[in-house]
């Protein structure tokens, strides 16, 4: 039972290590990228890792740890199919498995919290037109100081560079969509909503 349980503990590990590897690389989006999508990419990683720690938190995870715990207390390494040091070895890397999603998650949730609260602020970027921008331009910045100043993991140099660069895509793509579509605009004929789905 140790051994097969030690099987499975090793490709649970795995696993999970995959899916937080893939969940780092998926936010090397296209440079055009425009702020929704980075929200938008958070709470699909919140999402994505609130499953894997109800998983970790499970009946059978946690009898598959207590069995493998159990095991390298064992007094001798008979009495298991594997050698007690490196079940205590897979056992350790678990935890540091655990605590890994446990601080991404938080990471994840408190990202969403923050970038949820430009969401009234970045609506005019896509469906406004640059006179709207305009308007609402001192607000999202006040809003967005207030992230680099309180937020917890956001405020970092890369992160607040990485948005600002998401809101200026944006601000280009409507200026461009309504130099393009003036004189439709105008007529009535396209509306600034259909920005989302106009060639950047």
């Amino acid at each position: 039972m140790v051994a097969d349980f030690s099987v499975i503990f090793g490709e649970w590990s795995e696993k999970i290590e995959q899916t937080l590897d893939e969940a780092e690389q998926e936010k090397k989006e296209d440079k055009e990228a425009g702020p929704r999508q980075e929200l938008e990419y958070w709470k699909q990683r919140m999402r994505k890792l609130t499953c894997v720690s109800e998983q970790l938190r499970s009946k059978n995870c946690t009898t598959v740890l207590d069995v493998l715990l159990a095991a390298t207390n064992t007094q001798t390494n008979a009495d298991i199919g594997k050698p007690r040091d490196k079940i205590f070895l897979a056992t350790s890397k678990w935890r540091g498995i655990e605590l890994r999603v446990t601080e991404a998650l938080n990471e994840a949730k408190d990202n969403v919290k923050y970038l949820q609260t430009l969401e009234k602020f970045i609506e005019p970027l896509y469906e406004g037109n640059p006179e709207s921008i305009k308007e609402t331009l001192p607000a999202l910045m006040n809003s967005i100081k207030m992230i680099h100043t309180i937020a917890r993991y956001y405020n970092t140099n890369e992160r607040m560079t990485g948005l600002f660069m998401k809101i200026t895509n944006q601000m280009i793509n409507n200026c461009k969509f309504n130099i393009i579509n003036f004189r439709r605009i105008r007529q009535g004929q396209t509306t600034i909503g259909s920005l989302s789905s106009a060639p950047a």
